[in-house]
């Protein structure tokens, strides 16, 4: 039986391929939905021998947690990469906002809804707890902000909580049922719920 090595101790081509895989899996869950994706269908897409294929994934469990992993890398860097272009504390609420409300637009969201809502709803939880914790960091300007104008500490594991569970509603319940645009909505709840007096 071969064991699949950690992708940190892959050399640069041994990555590229996994890489590969991984970037191919998740193209096919998006056409097929995951229960119609097999791993001869990777194979069969990406050129890539079965015995290359199991040098990296043993079984196709692993390659859809590595779909998972990569997923949630995606949209963090995609939100770092927001806030290095526009890094002013002032701008920080605006900035995720924005990001938020053009990643739930984008094309993964939307599609998967159509082609498998269950693997959506997996992703969204499965991503849950790291994006609460990284709602917390990056909107540490705007807490910081709320916190001088209010006199007391905003509880921010409560604001990133809900962020997080009201994002991850719309991905699954579309935007069409909504009153207000999604950046109007998020930037709503945001301040509602830090503005909020404390008991």
């Amino acid at each position: 039986m071969t064991v699949a090595k950690a992708p940190e101790e892959l050399g640069p081509r041994a990555r590229k391929t996994r890489k590969k895989i991984i970037d191919t899996a998740l193209a096919l869950i998006v056409e097929h939905g995951e229960k119609g994706v097999k791993m001869t269908d990777i194979c069969e897409r990406t050129g890539i021998s079965r015995t290359t294929m199991y040098r990296h994934f043993g079984h196709l469990d692993e390659i859809v947690e590595a779909v998972y992993l990569k997923v949630r890398a995606d949209f963090a860097k995609g939100l770092e990469d927001a806030i290095k272009a526009n890094p002013a504390k002032e701008d920080r609420l605006d900035v995720v906002v924005n990001y938020l409300a053009e990643f739930f637009r984008g094309g993964l969201t939307q599609k998967l809804n159509l082609t498998d809502p269950a693997f959506l709803r997996k992703l969204s939880l499965r991503n849950f707890d790291s994006r609460v914790k990284l709602y917390q960091k990056i909107l540490e300007p705007f807490f910081d902000e709320v916190d001088a104008a209010k006199g007391s500490k905003v509880d921010r594991a409560l604001v990133a909580y809900f962020i997080t569970h009201f994002y991850a509603s719309l991905s699954l319940y579309g935007e069409h049922s909504q009153p207000y645009p999604v950046e109007s909505l998020i930037r709503k709840l945001i301040r509602g719920i830090a503005y909020l007096p404390d008991e």
